[in-house]
């Protein structure tokens, strides 16, 4: 026992200080929304203000302490909250870019100033000792414990016994009610940034003596901390504190062992992002569910005319087959360039083309680098060969990074990607099978047809246009259109029937095969690869720098590289790297905060756009068409009257809360159904439960006489079952005509990645077909080459359920299809309701504000109040009911019953 007791002693001082750090994570996470990925940053600043004051200038120790954590922490928590607010309506790429930006700037500043590894801080606590059980303690690991469990308990007590730390858990619940009661949400937040602030800096004051003074590490070793922010569920301060003590104390364990094991030696740094990634993949979802929709997706990028963009490729291709002759020796920095588009491209296709925001993109490529070598050095495979499959077996590794992707989102996913990256770095780049125990690394040979640098960036050339076409065909596609759809709103292309589980390991797997292949292509570029060619930190920098470029694909790609790769060779400085990180970095807070990269400005897209070929007008029907069927494909025509749609006994709960109580309800063919209730009587709680949004605690859900409770959204919107939504859902950077036609092409696409992939002629032609007519259904057919984030409220309402005309459903869900819409586009929309059923015979389950239009369209209705049904019947028998009238006036007389209702939109 004696012999573990010292590493139990450092492992418990160094987690008191991951611990602590976490404390001021999970505090500023909960109070203003935004994970702070700078955090680190924010400790590595204080480390470094600390050196300046105490060792350059020669401040006593406990003055540059004070004047870190009690002036600077303060100062700079007030920044990280303008910030922070700056961010709150920002989409989640911008929100990890925004804070990735300050740590590109951290980084960039500390190592310009004092150089990695070339300065250190001298123990400035106590270093006297005692003896514990036969274990030496000094007083300075006894003073940073005491301070580590102070700040916890300090903070615990802050926050349940004083006025502001009421406020700031009140924040958290409902900043509108706290601002009724006089306190200013924003000041709270403020309160909480400067707390949280603090401890970082403290965090960082406190670890430095123990390391070298490097920016990139110290940020490192703080953002260990987002492991203890894991155990506590981002949630929990106390068992976050305890989560970063029992890290520290796991890590110097696995340390004394690793002495024996060298598989383990990097296993302790490794093992925050472990857990940072098993918590993520165990946690319920409803934890992993941010504030507000998540949007991945970045701006849409203004897009130039087919004519122009082809003559753009042609310039460029040309430029880039001439340049080996143009600059000379710098042709091999060039040759880095193209590679580093390759790497943009595939990241692209996650980010920019999905929605999903991946933080490891490094680690495909060291993947594509060491079996690249394995099998041309070790096994004597031919050079393409090889290279292809190198590819391949990174599509494996995208396809377990894809698990997480599965059930996390937005900021989630960036997290367990981080963590999943950096733990490869640590743990699996030293090992022997990976970059070898070889400092030199592994041998990556040019091919035998390209010995030398010229004829290398031609082969690079070949394989890079290659992928940019892949990419662009990718883009413009079925996969494209289905990636764009989720990363808008992946609650509405799900409901529409697509699997989005295998859509998601589909883009994880083609990115990581392209990522792959550029990491070998590069590692054949250094003749060597090794590790520090594969930094788990480049991915955040080229994350930041995807988020800056313009242009749509491939273009971002080029220019995001030139800024890279290209720049850097006409400065001469040593430190240029360092100095573009810094521009990077603050580029990228600028960028996030406005919430994109500017636009092409209007005058510039007139210009272009005057070359464009008009097109005739889409809406026109081709001569001799048929009418299309009016059943979905595969559902047999289902008389008038026969139950599409039952409901049984149907419960749910949320938490504690019962928002829907032993619901039966029928929605027959060739009817429309009404379900009506004040506000919070579970309306749309029911409808989620009927598409599968939510899992119902107890009852059945039968479409077409078919058990569906247990099937996901996708399999019941391939069944028949359509919806709208009371808080709109389209795909706001994709066309009236593109959001519409995913109605059909969702479904078509479903679980199967051959037809995700691959457009049949005969689904095209049905797509478009069936886009045409709902189009023209709904009059929507002069807004069709419309962005949908551009229309009205009431245009929006139109196009979502346009979106379920395209589509082969005959069970429709309508949450509250007219809110929005004036009186004449109501009464337009009642006629397109009623034409819908006369014509198309299908089920409309319809739940409704308007009570007029209730009374007129509707066959039959229900009535919900606090998630109880109290009262079913014809419009005559429910406007009579003294029932329905108790729970809609909050009374128990029955005056008769107006014939439109007051009635609001339903939050239930």
């Amino acid at each position: 026992m004696n012999s573990y007791l010292p590493f139990v002693i450092l492992g418990l001082t160094s987690g008191s200080i991951y611990g602590m750090a976490a404390l001021g994570l999970v505090l500023t996470n909960k109070t203003s929304g935004l994970f702070n990925f700078a955090h680190g940053a924010l400790a590595a600043t204080g480390a470094y203000f600390f050196y300046w004051l105490y060792v350059t200038n020669g401040w006593p120790w406990w003055l540059a302490v004070l004047v870190v954590v009690g002036v600077l922490g303060p100062i700079l928590g007030v920044g990280m909250e303008l910030l922070a607010r700056r961010l709150a309506t920002a989409g989640t790429v911008f929100k990890v870019v925004g804070t990735i930006g300050i740590i590109l700037v951290v980084q960039g500043l500390a190592t310009i100033k004092y150089p990695a590894g070339s300065v250190t801080v001298p123990q400035f606590l106590p270093t006297r000792t005692f003896e514990v059980f036969g274990a030496a303690v000094s007083w300075a690991q006894v003073i940073t414990v005491a301070v580590g469990v102070a700040a916890a308990i300090l903070l615990y007590l802050f926050l349940r016994r004083t006025v502001t730390g009421k406020a700031m858990r009140g924040v958290v619940d409902d900043a509108e009610l706290l601002a009724l009661t006089g306190r200013n949400p924003a000041t709270v937040r403020r309160i909480a940034w400067m707390i949280g602030t603090v401890l970082a800096l403290l965090a960082g004051v406190l670890i430095a003596p123990n390391i070298s003074l490097d920016a990139v590490v110290l940020t490192y070793l703080i953002v260990q901390a987002f492991g203890a922010a894991a155990i506590g569920a981002f949630a929990s301060l106390p068992v976050a504190y305890l989560g970063g003590c029992v890290i520290g104390i796991v890590a110097a364990l696995v340390t004394k062992w690793a002495s024996f094991d060298a598989v383990l030696a990097g296993f302790p740094s490794a093992l925050p992002f472990y857990v940072l990634f098993a918590v993520l993949l165990v946690l319920p979802r409803r934890k992993l569910v941010s504030e507000g929709a998540e949007r991945a997706q970045l701006r849409v990028p203004w897009r130039a005319p087919p004519g122009v963009r082809i003559v753009a490729a042609l310039g460029l291709s040309a430029l880039l087959v001439l340049l080996p002759w143009i600059v000379g020796y710098d042709i091999a920095s060039y040759t880095n360039g193209l590679i580093q588009v390759m790497l943009l491209l595939s990241l692209g296709l996650l980010v920019r083309t999905s929605g999903q925001v991946s933080l490891a993109h490094m680690a495909f490529a060291a993947v594509g680098a060491v079996s690249f070598s394995q099998l041309t050095v070790d096994h004597g495979w031919p050079w393409l060969l090889a290279l292809l499959a190198a590819g391949l077996v990174a599509v494996p590794v995208g396809a377990l990074l894809a698990v997480p992707a599965s059930r996390l989102s937005g900021l989630y996913l960036a997290l367990a990607t981080f963590g999943f990256g950096v733990a490869v770095e640590y743990m699996v780049y030293p090992l022997g099978w990976m970059f070898t125990t070889d400092p030199l690394g592994r041998l990556m040979p040019y091919p035998s047809f390209a010995q030398d640098d010229r004829s290398y960036y031609y082969v690079v050339l070949g394989v890079v246009v290659l992928t940019a076409v892949i990419v662009v065909v990718l883009t413009e596609t079925r996969l494209g259109r289905l990636g764009r759809g989720m990363a808008d709103s992946p609650v509405a292309i799900a409901t529409s029937g697509l699997d989005l589980r295998v859509t998601r390991v589909l883009v994880f797997c083609i990115s990581a095969f392209f990522a792959s292949v550029a990491g070998a292509l590069l590692g054949v570029l250094l003749t060597t690869a090794t590790a520090e060619s594969y930094p788990s930190f480049q991915s955040l920098v080229l994350l930041a720098v995807l988020a800056l470029a313009p242009f749509g694909a491939p273009w971002y790609a080029f220019v995001a590289a030139a800024g890279v790769a290209i720049v850097p060779i006409y400065f001469t400085s040593a430190d240029a790297t360092n100095w573009l990180n810094v521009a990077f970095g603050g580029f990228a807070v600028l960028v996030a905060v406005q919430g994109g990269a500017p636009g092409t400005p209007p005058a510039v897209q007139r210009f272009f756009e005057r070359f464009a070929f008009r097109r005739p007008a889409a809406s026109a029907a081709p001569a001799g068409e048929q009418p299309e069927p009016v059943t979905p494909r595969g559902v047999h025509p289902a008389a008038a009257g026969d139950p599409a749609l039952e409901i049984s006994g149907l419960t749910v709960r949320h938490g504690g809360l019962i928002a829907v109580d032993n619901l039966t309800l029928r929605a027959p063919m060739g009817r429309i159904t009404g379900l009506i209730g004040p506000n919070g009587a579970g309306k749309t709680t029911t409808f989620n439960a009927c598409t599968g949004l939510v899992r119902p605690a107890a009852g059945r859900i039968r479409l077409h006489g078919r058990d569906v409770t247990d099937r996901g959204p996708a399999v019941r919107g391939r069944l028949g079952l359509g919806r709208t939504f009371q808080h709109i859902e389209l795909g706001d950077s994709l066309t009236v005509q593109q959001n519409v036609g995913l109605g059909r092409e969702a479904a078509i696409g479903g679980a199967n990645p051959l037809w995700q992939l691959l457009s049949r002629p005969a689904d095209r032609v049905q797509i478009a077909t069936a886009t045409r007519r709902a189009l023209a259904l709904c009059g929507l057919e002069h807004l069709a080459d419309r962005l949908a984030g551009e229309l009205s409220t009431g245009d929006r309402r139109l196009v979502e359920l346009a979106r379920c005309l395209a589509g082969r459903f005959d069970v429709l869900l309508l949450d509250e299809p007219s809110a929005g819409l004036d009186r004449a586009e109501r009464a337009r929309f009642a006629r397109l309701l009623r034409e819908i059923n006369e014509v198309r015979g299908d089920a409309i389950l319809l739940v409704e504000h308007d009570m007029s239009l209730v009374m007129e369209l509707c066959d039959y209705i229900y009535v919900l109040d606090f998630g109880e049904l109290i009262f079913e019947g014809t419009p005559e028998q429910v406007r009579d009911s003294p029932v329905v009238q108790a729970a809609y006036l909050g009374t128990d007389a029955a005056p008769a019953l107006p014939r439109a209702l007051p009635v609001e939109a339903d939050h239930g």
